[in-house]
């Protein structure tokens, strides 16, 4: 994961790891999971969702994982920096950030929304983040969107992928693909990593990781699991793009894909959109 988070600074130019120091005063960067919080009671409560946060200069993204499910947002809706734990002169209830370095954080914050499991209602909570630690299932999912796509000569489909459009029937497909290339360009897009035994699938606010097997090089693909698994069948459009097959209620439409470059993890670009959506500025791509 180390690894993962050097490759983002490096492409995103921005800082994730900081350097530590004694003071607990920094400001958090990089990926923290949520190891406690303050129940409704007010008591220290360990029995959490499986949370994190991704802290950047650029964005604070919260990023969770249930079962083979995966979500990410920005429901903080500002960068995560320092403010001590003393409430803010001109505002008692904004949020707090503390004990803060590369290796663990504490957010403190006022929930006027609604009441829930964990969040007691317009009370504050109080969480706490500690770096380097993970699920086994987050770890996998994290890895494979921060990490550069691996490609392979003798199954080219594996490696990262966007949709650019949809068509209802391959019939002058290439003519089709023209007007998709000649159609404005996507703001936001839906992207696909393939990788030997696992697709990892976003759109939108998150998406899922599933196993996945290859038939005729590539031609069919299986995702699912033993209990469940959808057969799709690929036809290629080109070197660098393909039509999936997907089946909607009784009719048949065909998802069109085309490469990105392996070298920009699949996370900076998914982060750029957030980002897009924020008005913030920030070249990733």
């Amino acid at each position: 994961m180390k690894r993962a988070l050097s490759i983002l600074m490096a492409t995103a130019a921005i800082a994730l790891v900081p350097t530590t120091s004694m003071a607990q005063t920094e400001n958090p960067r990089g990926v923290y999971k949520l190891m406690a919080q303050t129940d409704k009671n007010g008591n220290l409560s360990r029995d959490t969702y499986d949370g994190y946060k991704i802290c950047t200069d650029s964005i604070t993204l919260m990023f969770t994982v249930q079962g083979c499910i995966y979500y990410l947002s920005n429901m903080d809706d500002e960068i995560f920096n320092y403010t001590g734990e003393e409430p803010d002169a001109h505002n008692a209830t904004a949020m707090r950030i503390f004990n803060s370095d590369a290796e663990h954080f504490t957010l403190k914050w006022w929930n006027n929304k609604s009441s829930s499991l964990y969040f007691p209602y317009k009370d504050w909570c109080t969480e706490y983040y500690e770096s380097g630690k993970y699920s086994e299932r987050a770890k996998e999912i994290l890895d494979a969107l921060m990490l550069p796509a691996a490609t392979d000569s003798r199954m080219p489909i594996i490696g990262a992928w966007r949709m650019v459009g949809m068509m209802d029937e391959l019939r002058d497909a290439k003519k089709q693909l023209r007007k998709l290339y000649e159609s404005p360009p996507q703001r936001d897009y839906n992207y696909l990593l393939l990788t030997p035994y696992k697709a990892v699938m976003f759109g939108g606010a998150g998406g899922s990781i599933e196993p996945i097997a290859y038939e005729k090089k590539g031609k069919r693909i299986r995702i699912g699991s033993e209990f469940y698994a959808e057969e799709e069948s690929i036809t290629w459009l080109g070197k660098d793009c393909f039509a999936r097959e997907v089946h909607l209620d009784y009719r048949t439409d065909y998802q069109i894909w085309e490469r990105v470059s392996s070298e920009t993890p699949l996370f900076n670009r998914i982060a750029s959109q957030f980002i897009r959506k924020t008005h913030q500025v920030a070249v990733w791509e």
